[in-house]
């Protein structure tokens, strides 16, 4: 049989994949990667399923339309996967995401955005399983902290796109750039309606990280200092900044 025929019949496999577990499991990696794409593509991912479609080597799982669980995460045994998207998934709690830095050490790139079940937790396991973490939105996870971001901050030497909107981080947990290996390889941060933020944040953020380019702080009360604000901005080259100064 060609490879051809094999991908049509991977592909109407997935259009009923809970009909075929057995016929998934017997299909080579490479078949397994593109009915993967083809099922996360149309929100076929389950728990009961996806350690079907899984094989030591896949390196991108992208279940933002799937209605998956903390399950899920437990049968990802993918030690070469490096990216990862969870937005929306409301099942998703810090539970699954430790099992899933224990399994997936090589994560690169991590979408937790409105995962909001997720909890310091969650991202502690991961900023010490995932070393090598560089991009992380954790946007609309309300009870992710300064623990969470200081963990990250020591922890992940590479990170350089960060999303804590949402999120209760506070000036404690910012001042960590001041000393983090990573604040020069800060790209992009985004800290819109981050609510006990203050200038104080704001000031840490643009004397550490001389590489940001993007930087979005809209929606915190307690930033008020247009003036110092406007200082600062002069000497650095930034693609995009947006703050709301009250």
């Amino acid at each position: 049989m060609g490879v051809d025929t094999l991908l049509d019949i991977a592909v109407r496999v997935a259009f009923n994949a809970d009909w075929y577990l057995s016929d998934i499991m017997a299909l080579p990696a490479s078949l397994k990667d593109k009915l993967l794409r083809n099922m996360s593509t149309r929100g076929m991912l389950t728990d009961l399923n996806i350690s079907l479609v899984l094989h030591s080597g896949t390196h991108t799982l992208d279940m933002m339309n799937c209605r998956v669980s903390d399950s899920a995460l437990q049968q990802i045994h993918c030690p070469q996967l490096r990216k990862i998207f969870l937005r929306g998934n409301l099942s998703i709690t810090s539970e699954g995401v430790r099992a899933l830095a224990a399994s997936c050490p090589e994560l690169n790139v991590v979408d937790l955005t409105g995962c909001s079940a997720v909890t310091d937790e969650g991202v502690l396991a991961l900023a010490r399983g995932c070393g090598t973490l560089e991009v992380l939105s954790l946007w609309g996870c309300s009870d992710v902290g300064d623990c969470a971001l200081l963990e990250l901050l020591g922890s992940c030497r590479f990170l350089h796109t960060l999303n804590l909107s949402g999120t209760q981080v506070t000036d404690e947990g910012v001042l960590g750039l001041a000393t983090a290996q990573c604040s020069n390889r800060i790209k992009e941060l985004q800290l819109a309606r981050c609510r006990r933020l203050t200038d104080k944040a704001v000031k840490t953020v643009f004397r550490n990280c001389p590489n940001i380019q993007i930087f979005i702080f809209t929606g915190c009360p307690l930033i008020t200092d247009q003036d110092a604000l406007q200082n600062l901005l002069s000497p650095v080259k930034l693609q995009h900044v947006s703050w709301t100064v009250y």
